[in-house]
């Protein structure tokens, strides 16, 4: 089994709704962090010009990850310039620290619905 680590930083007015359609998609394990930072927008009324968002880690299979990108992006996408990214990486090894168990395909969930279109 590959797996994937699906990062996203999002607009963190947009988080309820992505962590709310990510629980509907049966995607139960993720982890949020409150970052800052500087991209295609700079936050003028700062001192530092940094803009707050959310970041969301969700470590998933190699077919579900694309799907929950996709997922993510389409529920966080409210057209703005500051909106963020999602970037798909590689995980060599992913272990259950109380368990000491390596992670298992039974581990992570996806559920698609009809007309989903997660291209």
């Amino acid at each position: 089994m590959k797996i994937k680590k699906v990062t996203a930083i999002i607009n963190e007015m947009q988080l309820d709704n992505v962590a709310s359609v990510l629980c509907e998609h049966g995607v139960e394990g993720f982890t949020i962090h409150p970052v800052s930072g500087r991209g295609n927008y700079c936050n003028s009324f700062s001192q530092d010009g940094l803009v707050t968002h959310k970041q969301i880690e969700i470590y998933t299979t190699d077919n579900h990850a694309k799907k929950i990108a996709s997922l993510i992006m389409k529920t966080a996408d409210v057209a703005l310039d500051s909106e963020g990214l999602v970037a798909i990486t590689s995980v060599d090894e992913l272990y259950w620290v109380f368990q000491k168990t390596p992670a298992q395909i039974k581990d992570f969930n996806f559920i698609e619905f009809p007309g989903d279109n997660h291209e």
